[in-house]
């Protein structure tokens, strides 16, 4: 078995090195490689990259990954995994600490350093970065991006594809809604609606994200 990871730029180099560390320690795939829709097949940070149609023909002999940080695009990419017939897997760093009574789905990535607690339930596609705190009985929606350093308090109710940026602080028991983006360093008091953008000590909705991207350009 091989491990196809989709998505070649910043983030993608970050999962391969995970999956590195995965695979030194528990030899689960024979070779590791990216899928790249907008760059030449070849050669590319100690492997190669590829295009996605060409592993339509062997399919069978791959597991896939979505690398990318946006949740709408993490969506898009996983449907198209599924739609085709690509066998999706999971990666968890071999850092990270998993409780045993937390439900991880198809697809999720957890990264190095992290915790994940009691009945924490993550939905599938979803990106855990480094050090997050994952608190008990959280609920974590499918594509949703947790950033590096967050700490939701425990309870927590996230809704699907939503992006939390880094050192962002939840109280306890709150609903995040589908598509609610928390801007880096928010502290967060308050249940956020769906698809609002919040920002700020105590956090606030803010206006002029008409177009509802994490990430601009």
């Amino acid at each position: 078995m091989k491990l196809a990871i989709y998505g070649a730029g910043g983030l993608g180099r970050e999962v391969y090195e995970i999956a590195m560390r995965r695979n030194a320690a528990s030899k689960l795939w024979n070779d590791i490689l990216f899928i790249d829709d907008f760059s030449e097949e070849g050669d590319y940070f100690g492997t190669q990259r590829v295009h996605f149609e060409s592993l339509l023909s062997c399919k069978e002999s791959y597991e896939c990954i979505v690398a990318v940080g946006e949740p709408k695009s993490r969506e898009v990419l996983y449907k198209k995994l599924v739609d085709h017939g690509m066998r999706l897997t999971k990666l968890v760093d071999t850092t990270a600490i998993i409780s045993p009574t937390c439900k991880i789905d198809l697809g999720v990535i957890v990264c190095e350093f992290s915790t994940i607690h009691t009945y924490v339930e993550i939905g599938c596609n979803a990106l855990i970065q480094p050090f997050c705190d994952i608190g008990h009985d959280i609920k974590v929606g499918s594509h949703s991006v947790l950033s590096p350093f967050c700490a939701p308090g425990g309870g927590t109710i996230f809704g699907d594809r939503v992006f939390v940026g880094m050192k962002s602080a939840l109280m306890e028991g709150l609903v995040i809604g589908d598509d609610a983006i928390i801007a880096m360093g928010s502290v967060v008091f308050r249940d956020v609606p769906p698809l609002a953008t919040v920002v700020g000590n105590p956090a606030r909705i803010t206006r002029g994200n008409d177009d509802h991207k994490v990430f601009k350009g």
